[in-house]
Order: structure tokens, then sequence, then C-alpha cells
């Protein structure tokens, strides 16, 4: 057996080197068989690990990451973690134990070998006991291009539980000389807002948390302390938010200490908070019958406005048709225009391609757009061309897709619909009809139901051919009929089964 102590120091020592995104082969690679052999592990090529549970839980972590919970064994994960290491270092051919394929692995397992060795007393992973201090150290510097002199790379923030902050920021200064200090002040805060991020924190780092592996970004290093003195460290790259059911980490330390500049778990990416779009059309029309001469032609103007805030969660269309006509729809999704917001890319609309020179102009017709983009930090961006596939910006067709696609998703309500308002209820004596259909496209047929359960899209199990085996089918339509309306003899209608689960298998 091995001394828990040791090998859950090595464990956290471990988890944080992998997770940590400017760790190097090295530091992962020398002087990690000598430890293994002094805990005794087994260099057995994952056998044993494989006979308790997968060959695929040996090789990926997806297929770990499913088993994980389950284990329990020191020696045997152990075991698994040094055959591991041996696997890549010594017979993968052009793998490295950092990269993408093997370190979410090494993540999950010595993060499950690190809470199964922990004692209470001596905790260093998971946090235990009532949260006093907070020592957060982010700093952006990645494998990138070399900072220039005045870019911010580092902060240090330190929060204590009765409202005291320090913070201090850093520039990167002059290539070897140490960074240089832009900003150094201490503060307090209320008494609410330092128990809200004080509870939010303990919470998720007091549970196993998942922290998601990153190459060439900067990284966070955390330091908690509870009202015993014990200290609980943990790595992880500059580029996530951690997130609770509440919402983000680091979205909430820079709301309660008022500071929108910190780089805290995300290094404080930029993001956009609204999008206004106008389009303008003028159109001349020559009447067939002109009754004053003193115009020659009759000009619309039309105009439309596509607004998607986050603030407010609403997507909002106006069109303009004509004097006297607008028509605006208006749609608020609660977390989820912010999540149509987060999957737009920063740069946005900033590559279009342009007309040639000697385009042939329309003089009866124009077409324009602007295209406003607001962001977290301030920053707007503006965008103006002429409403066409050279003149707009080469992502406009995805956008603009997606926006359809969200609006569309709503439809126009119950009150449109046919099926609704055009469906009778059924009376007692009337027989269920589900007209149902095989393959998309394909020949519909009609089944009987021997309830109420079923609805329009429902895939469900049927009887079909001659030999009657088991088809999944989807019900496109449902109808009620008499014995004497219906539209087939009953006597010859099979009825349907019963709902496909998911976990069936059928042909």
């Amino acid at each position: 057996m091995t001394a828990k102590k040791e090998v859950h120091d090595f464990a956290v020592k471990y988890h944080s080197l992998y997770v940590n995104p400017q760790t190097v082969e090295s530091e992962v690679e020398e002087g990690f068989a000598d430890q293994c052999f002094t805990f005794r592990f087994e260099m057995d090529c994952g056998k044993r690990f494989i006979d308790t549970f997968s060959n695929d839980a040996f090789y990926k972590n997806d297929a770990l990451d499913k088993v994980i919970d389950e284990i329990d064994d020191v020696d045997l994960l152990g075991s698994a973690i040094f055959s591991h290491w041996r696997y890549v270092t010594h017979w993968a051919d052009y793998s490295s134990l950092l990269d993408d394929e093997h370190r979410p692995w090494f993540i999950t397992a010595f993060g499950r070998l690190a809470v199964i060795t922990e004692e209470p007393e001596t905790s260093t992973f998971i946090f235990e006991g009532t949260l006093q201090k907070i020592q957060l150290t982010s700093n952006n510097i990645c494998y990138g291009p070399c900072p220039e002199p005045e870019d911010e790379i580092e902060q240090h923030l330190t929060i204590t539980s009765d409202g005291r902050v320090w913070l201090s920021r850093y520039r990167f200064g002059v290539m070897g000389d140490e960074h240089e200090l832009i900003e150094k002040l201490s503060f307090s805060i209320s008494t609410e807002a330092v128990n809200e991020i004080m509870t939010a924190i303990s919470s998720y780092f007091s549970d196993e948390y998942d922290i998601n592996f990153v190459t060439d970004v900067g990284s966070w290093d955390l330091t908690l302390t509870n009202t015993d003195g014990q200290t609980y460290k943990i790595t992880g790259p500059l580029i996530y938010d951690l997130y609770t059911p509440s919402g983000g980490l680091s979205d909430l330390i820079r709301s309660k200490l008022g500071r929108n500049d910190l780089f805290v778990f995300d290094g404080n990416p930029d993001a956009i908070t609204r999008i206004e779009i106008k389009y303008h059309r003028n159109t001349k029309i020559k009447p067939r019958v002109q009754e004053d001469t003193t115009w020659e032609y009759v000009t619309w103007d039309y105009n439309e406005l596509l607004t998607i805030d986050r603030d407010s969660e609403t997507l909002e269309h106006i069109r303009e048709i004509g004097t006297g006509c607008k028509v605006t729809n208006s749609y608020y999704v609660q977390e989820g225009i912010t999540r149509f917001l987060d999957d737009i890319d920063i740069d946005a609309f900033s590559e279009i391609e342009g007309n040639p020179p000697d385009v042939v102009e329309d003089p009866l017709e124009s077409k324009d757009y602007t295209i406003t983009v607001f962001t977290k930090h301030g920053d707007t961006h503006i965008v103006t061309g002429t409403f066409d596939k050279k003149g707009l910006p080469a992502d406009w067709p995805d956008f603009i897709n997606n926006v359809y696609e969200f609006m569309a998703f709503y439809g126009l309500g119950e009150l449109f619909d046919e099926r609704v308002y055009g469906k009778a209820k059924r009376r007692q004596s009337d027989f269920i009809f589900c007209n149902v259909e095989f393959e998309d496209g394909g020949r519909t047929y009609c089944y009987l139901a021997d309830s109420d359960d079923f609805c329009e899209g429902d895939l469900v199990v049927v009887p079909a051919g001659p030999d009657n085996h088991e088809a999944v089918v989807r019900i496109e339509s449902i109808e009620y009929h008499s014995s004497e309306s219906a539209p087939f003899p009953i006597e010859k209608i099979k009825h349907i089964q019963r709902k496909y689960e998911e976990n069936e298998t059928h042909k």
C-alpha cells in the first residue's frame, strides 16, 4: 500500500503542471518514473486497469471521464497513470505528454488521484472549511508575440472575508527587467458583496471542479485560505470563465469589486454587447400614367432596422415599408440573446471584398447598409457599404441565416396554425388515426392509436411489413374519425405499439 499523503502531493503537483498551459515537456517527464517506482505503482501496460474498466478508458479521456468517479483504488489508478505515461513516452509515435490527445487524460486521472488520497486535515486540492482569504495572480503572457512595454500582463488580487481588497497591476516593461507597476491600491467592499464572492468561490472549489486545459494562453494561480489556516492551490488557463449555476465567477468578481478591467480567471476578453444593422433601399418608380408633370418619379423609401442587445436580452426587427406603415417583431429570450452574441466573433463583419470600379450601377435604385457593433470594453465598430454580395461582409450570409433561424424557431404562434384551430376535439366513439412517415419525404401510412398519449412529431414503434417487424416512425398528423367515416377499414389498420425510447435500437 502507498502512503496517501505523499501520493496526494504527487497528484496535486502533476495535476497543476498538466493544467498550466506554460508547462514544458521536461517538467512532466524527468524524474516521473522514479516517483512512480517509489510508490510501487506497476508499469503493467494498463492491463489491470483495462480488465477492470475498458481499453478506451486507458487510452481516451472521454471514456475515462465516464468511469472516473467509480475509481477508489489508489494503486490501480496510480499504475494506470504510470503505464499511460510510459505508453506516451516510449511507444506512441510522435506523441507528447502535453498534446491535445493525452493532456486531458492526465488532468482527469491526476484530479481523481488527488481526491481519493486527500486527508481532511491535510487537504490541499478540494477546498474545505470557511473561506477567509482569496489570492489570485492572473498572467496573460503566452507563447505568442512578445508583449509591448506598455501592455498590461499581470494582476495580483487579494480579497479577505472582512471585505478588504488589494489590487496590483503590472505592465511588461523592458525585456529582462522586472515588470513595471501600473497601479497598487487597497479598498473595501460591502459585507453583502464579499459574502457573495466568498460563497461562490468556496462552493465552486469545494466540489470536484473541471478546469479545461488550453495551450498557448496565459494562466492563473489561485490560493484559498480557510479559517483554520489551511491553504489550497489551484492553477488554470486564463481563457475560460469558471461557471456556477448562478453565473461566471470572473463576471461576479468584476461586478462586486466595480472593476471591469480585472483579468480574474478568463483574462477579461472583449465581447459584443449590441449589434445595430440599418438597411436602406431607395427606389424610383416611373408611373405609367403621369398626371402631374412637375415630377417624373415616385420614390419608395424603404428601411429596416435589426438590433440585438445583450443587456435587455432582446432581438428587434423593424420594417418601415412606407409612410404610415411600420412592422415590428420583438423577441425577448432570457440567456438566449447572450448565447447568440457569445457565438459571434469580436472581429465579425471586418472582411469585405468590395465591388470592382467598373460595376454597373442602377440609377433608379440604391441599397446600402450600416452595421454598428458595440463591445464590453467600450469600443464601437462601424461598417458601411452597398447591400450586395461583394459589398457585404464575408460572414454576412452565416450571420443573417443564424438570425433567421433564431426568429423562425419561435414562429408566428398558434393563432395562425391551422393544425391547432382546425383540430376538433375527439368524441368518445371516435378512433385515433395517426399518419406516420417511415423516412423523410417517404410515403405516409396510417396506424391506429389506442390512447391520447401520442402527439404530432413523436417517434413511435409500429409493426411493419408482412412479417410485422418493429419499425420506428414519426407521427406527422393525427385525425379523429368514427367507424363509419374512417378513411380505412378499422379491422385492416395496424396499431401503434408504443413510444420509441432513445436507448432502443431498430432497423
